[in-house]
């Protein structure tokens, strides 16, 4: 019985393997990875609103305060106009002075004209960073200066004019807010503190006989803001050590696993002849444990290979060690010979041995290239009923091949190709498999008797079953008749007709199309052996969009 098999894998369904690496919207990782990144950006969105809701808060309140103020310092000093008070008169100056007295405000008095007439007061200067000139400043505070300009009190207020004392440039940028009469401003001092600014019109008798424009330092504002800056601060630092802590235990999550993996790489590729075992991360439920998985089911899939190859070059040379033995003796005994008869059996006994030889290398480098040949081709939809029929045909009587009822004569019959069967394959490797299992059933097959060919159709699988009434085969062997150069024949054939390699190739092409093939024996209910089997089950072409 003809036999062979270029690998001792098991069938590998590709489906089975690639179900839990299927492409997803998200990954794990990257649910992982988004969940830690979207809180740290949570956080600092919450403290920058925060810290924007805050300093708007807080202007707002002092605008409210101030504009009461300044509304009732521009009603004391228009009724002290009106009480005849001159701005040169003690008691006016000592008033003024009273209200200047905490060092964080500045009156100045216009006339009806716009011009200054009075000026009185200072505006308190900053502590801490303050600015210096471009030529003057470092790196160092240049950075420190720019960071507390993003979040200072004043970052989105506009700067303070220098002049001052100039009415019209300070009036087009003030504002009238709760008071139709007063107007109103915030601002950002050349220090980078909050500077507010009111102008209250002077009224003796009904008419305007000037202005009054306050300048506020407010210290208690930029204080409070200081320590709103502080909370944010904590925020920003709890972003941080989340950060950091968040790359480390991606380091951890990722990058660990992924240099012991590399590192495991490395270690196969240096000790190709010696197995290295890769982490298996399998329990991980992520793609980093897909990838653990599919390493070390490609390294052991390499490993078999290997074993393979190095068993099928031992078992080659030893196949073919055996006819080269005969021919060398045949050869070497032929000089020796003297009647001429035992001279041409020989001869006869070289020529077969070559013939062997023939077949045996042809066999052998069909099988070498099987792998490469069967990876590199596409496989694609064909018709069960174009592989099988014509291999049927070969074998009917060429007169029997007219006749339309003539089965009961034929050699090989077929059942269950009907309808049309697609199936999803190579259709000259297939072709090759059941020429080698008719071929093969044939050769055991009594004469008179038929090989009979089913096929069972489902959803997402086809079999296919070769039968023959032969001796069957032994129990022991049925797992071995698919080994490489296992060969055993009916003792009417004669003795190296074949190299032990069909039924191998066979396996080995079925595997490659996600197939599997198996061998037992028919049984009648007593036990008797009526014959052998030989069954390939493959995916049809809907099977593979299960």
């Amino acid at each position: 019985m003809s036999t062979l098999n270029t690998s001792t894998q098991e069938p590998y369904d590709d489906e089975e393997g690639l179900d839990e690496i299927k492409p997803r919207p998200l990954s794990r990782l990257t649910y992982r990875i988004l969940s830690f990144n979207l809180l740290v950006v949570l956080i600092i969105a919450m403290g920058v609103s925060y810290l924007g809701t805050a300093r708007q808060n807080l202007i707002t309140s002092q605008l409210d305060n101030f504009e009461t103020e300044s509304y009732l310092y521009g009603a004391y000093i228009s009724q002290m106009r009106t009480a005849g008070y001159s701005i040169e008169s003690r008691d006016f100056q000592d008033s003024m002075a009273t209200l200047t007295s905490k060092d964080n405000q500045k009156f100045v008095i216009y006339d009806e004209k716009g011009n200054v007439i009075y000026s009185i007061g200072k505006l308190s200067a900053r502590t801490g960073l303050i600015k210096t000139s471009e030529e003057d400043a470092n790196l160092i505070e240049t950075v420190l200066l720019y960071i507390d300009g993003l979040f200072s009190v004043t970052f989105h207020l506009p700067p303070l004019p220098e002049d001052t004392t100039n009415d019209s440039t300070l009036s087009l940028l003030e504002k009238n807010y709760n008071f139709y009469n007063i107007k109103i401003g915030s601002w950002s001092s050349e220090d980078g503190g909050l500077v507010l600014t009111s102008y209250v019109p002077l009224i003796h008798n009904g008419a305007p006989i000037g202005g009054l424009r306050v300048f506020r330092r407010d210290l208690e504002v930029e204080e409070s803001f200081s320590e709103t800056r502080m909370e944010i601060l904590r925020f920003l630092v709890l972003a941080m050590v989340m950060t950091i802590a968040h790359s480390l235990y991606l380091a951890s999550l990722i990058g660990h696993p992924l240099r012991k993996l590399a590192t495991a790489a490395e270690a196969y590729r240096l000790n190709r002849s010696k197995y290295v075992e890769i982490p298996d991360l399998s329990d991980r439920q992520d793609e980093i444990g897909e990838l653990s998985h599919s390493m070390r089911e490609m390294a052991n899939s390499l490993q078999k290979r290997l074993s393979t190859i190095e068993q099928f070059a031992a078992d080659v040379s030893h196949e073919i060690k055996n006819p080269l033995t005969s021919l060398r003796s045949a050869l070497e005994t032929l000089p020796r010979v003297k009647k001429e008869e035992d001279r041409e059996m020989l001869m006869q006994v070289a020529l077969h041995d070559l013939q062997r030889l023939d077949r045996l290398i042809s066999d052998i480098s069909q099988a070498s290239r099987l792998d490469a040949e069967l990876s590199r081709n596409e496989l694609l939809p064909i018709d069960l009923r174009d592989i099988i029929l014509p291999l049927i045909n070969t074998h009917k009587d060429p007169m029997s091949r007219l006749e339309k009822n003539s089965s009961k004569s034929d050699r090989v019959i077929c059942e269950g190709l009907d309808d049309p069967i697609l199936i999803m394959g190579q259709a000259g490797r297939l072709e090759q498999v059941f020429q080698n299992l008719i071929g093969n059933a044939l050769s055991f097959a009594p004469e008179g008797t038929q090989v009979r060919v089913s096929i069972q159709n489902s959803s997402d699988r086809v079999k296919i079953t070769v039968d023959d009434d032969g001796p069957g085969i032994p129990e022991n062997k049925l797992e071995k008749v698919f080994d490489r150069f296992y060969s055993e024949r009916p003792v009417t054939e004669s003795f190296g007709m074949h190299s032990g390699l069909g039924l191998s190739i066979a396996k080995q092409i079925v595997s490659a199309h996600n197939g599997t093939i198996t061998a037992e024996n028919r049984k009648d209910e007593s036990g008797h052996i009526l014959g052998a089997r030989f069954s390939v089950r493959l995916k049809t072409a809907g099977g593979y969009n299960v």
